[in-house]
């Protein structure tokens, strides 16, 4: 993303106004543009990317600027293609995966009820990064992702699991910084390859390929369990 882009380029590109990306970049929503003089600045396709991301998410997930930072943190827009409308890119993957009508966010109080967890245990998951609880100004919320996570979580629970040692947040824990760092390399290597496409005949070969690893990443954790087993047992 080496182009270099004057603010004026950078507000026909984005159809964002000058005050709203001065805002973001007090807010620490963009990167500080290059500044070879005093009243001169750089701006780059990363801050393009940044500005359709920013007003996407506004638009379609009312989601606020403070949940808004904390998605654009997950990313490394240096990764991606300098065309890759990364909005447009993602809202087509979850259309592909969970259909037009995803569930809507719901409060954390009336998660813990339905999953029978207490409000503490939420906020420990959340601390662990298992689940992201959304602070809103309307108040916390959790995504219907996040509320399946807990769903299963209950029914292993109830199968048995709950009384025996080990068994607790941080179980699942454990997994988490493992699923980010694979997740976080999948997208880059996505991107790299097929980026180039059409947004959705990419976003069409995204879905089938997060349905068809996940089944591939399932028998391979399969397979590695017994071959720890076989290592106990001795046969």
């Amino acid at each position: 993303m080496n182009a270099v882009l004057k603010m004026k380029e950078l507000t026909v590109k984005t159809g964002v106004s000058r005050e709203a990306i001065h805002f973001y970049l007090r807010e620490g929503l963009l990167p500080q543009p290059l500044k070879p003089k005093p009243n001169v600045a750089h701006y780059t396709e990363e801050h393009v990317v940044r500005i359709k991301t920013i007003k996407r998410l506004q638009q379609s997930r009312s989601l606020s600027l403070a949940s808004i930072k904390k998605t654009l943190e997950q990313f490394d827009f240096d990764a991606l293609p300098a065309s890759a409308d990364l909005a447009d890119f993602e809202l087509a993957v979850q259309g592909q995966l969970d259909g037009d009508l995803p569930a809507r966010d719901q409060p954390v109080s009336v998660v813990a009820k339905s999953t029978g967890f207490s409000m503490d245990d939420l906020y420990e998951f959340d601390e662990l990064g298992v689940i992201s609880i959304k602070r809103e100004s309307s108040g916390a919320a959790l995504d219907f992702r996040d509320v399946g996570i807990l769903l299963e979580w209950r029914r292993l629970l109830d199968q048995g699991f709950a009384d025996r040692p080990g068994y607790d947040a941080h179980y699942l824990g454990r997994y988490v910084s493992a699923i980010k760092t694979f997740a976080g390399w999948e997208v880059e290597q996505f991107l790299d390859v097929f980026g180039g496409l059409p947004t959705a005949q990419a976003a069409e070969l995204a879905a089938e390929g997060i349905g068809m690893t996940n089944d591939i990443i399932a028998k391979l954790r399969t397979k590695f369990l017994m071959r720890e087993l076989h290592k106990f047992v001795g046969v």
